[in-house]
């Protein structure tokens, strides 16, 4: 009895140092990832700014040949949405919110598997006279009061850095390969 007594006090207290340490971590989370294109933003812009378009390079898109995709009508400009479901890559839903032409796109993005919202934005800055583009993919969230959302964020950072260079060295490829 006094050692099932003793482990409940130890679980107590190792449950009660995490909830504690967890209020030290981080509300916040951002992830930024940055390639240059050998394009002009003219070029690069299309790919990320249409949704119908984002299969072409997102590796969250390509990674379940099955998945399903559900779009709005308009799949550019604010209130374009898409929605996925897969057995492998989970379900979720992006909006774009704002979109300005060879410049920026900004998106919200829920995940099923994710308990907090992210939002994001794909920046386009013209470079070398116009003959290159920098795009700059980032994406950030509130990780709220919950200490098993804080947790989660220190995680969540190398979760989706790989993920995002791998979008990008297929949009920096794809983009590069329509002007050829």
């Amino acid at each position: 009895m006094k050692y099932l007594l003793r482990l409940s006090l130890v679980f107590v207290l190792v449950v009660g140092a995490l909830v504690a340490a967890s209020l030290f971590l981080p509300r916040h989370y951002r992830v930024l990832r940055t390639v240059t294109v050998a394009a002009p933003p003219g070029r690069v812009f299309p790919l990320v700014a249409d949704l119908g378009r984002w299969r072409e390079w997102n590796v969250w898109l390509t990674r379940d040949p099955a998945i399903q995709m559900e779009g709005s009508p308009a799949t550019t400009g604010p209130g374009a949405w898409l929605t996925w479901r897969s057995a492998r890559q989970g379900g979720g839903r992006i909006e774009i919110t704002n979109c300005v032409p060879e410049e920026r796109v900004e998106y919200r993005m829920t995940v099923d598997v994710m308990p907090v919202q992210s939002v994001g934005m794909l920046r386009l800055v013209g470079t070398a006279g116009g003959r290159q583009t920098i795009v700059t993919w980032s994406s950030e969230g509130d990780l709220g009061w919950s200490p098993l959302t804080r947790w989660f964020g220190l995680v969540l950072g190398p979760l989706m850095a790989p993920d995002m260079e791998q979008g990008l060295a297929a949009l920096l490829a794809h983009s590069e390969a329509v002007g050829k």
